[in-house]
């Protein structure tokens, strides 16, 4: 996934910290899909704050080995997995 989509991915939503989570209103043609709220992990949290118009996956995967301590591939391979999960829905 290229740079522009990243972002263009975050922007398909509007966040609310509740508590000690993070969650996610989809939007669709600029309102609020309330019926489909999307709690984060602590991970998907990590990622979604990481996530802004210059970031790639090369640099969440450095940041997420940083932060947690495991391997580029499996840092890739959860990355990659969380955003193709925000696309689809």
């Amino acid at each position: 996934m290229n740079t522009p989509s990243l972002f263009l991915l975050k922007s398909k939503y509007v966040t609310k910290e509740v508590g000690n989570e993070l969650v996610l209103v989809p939007l669709s043609g600029n309102v609020s899909q309330m019926n489909e709220l999307f709690t984060m992990n602590e991970t998907g949290r990590f990622i979604w704050k990481l996530l802004s118009e210059k970031t790639s996956v090369e640099d969440l995967v450095g940041k997420l080995t940083e932060a947690y301590e495991i391997s580029a591939e499996e840092a890739e391979a959860d990355i990659v997995l969380f955003l193709e999960k925000l696309d689809k829905l």
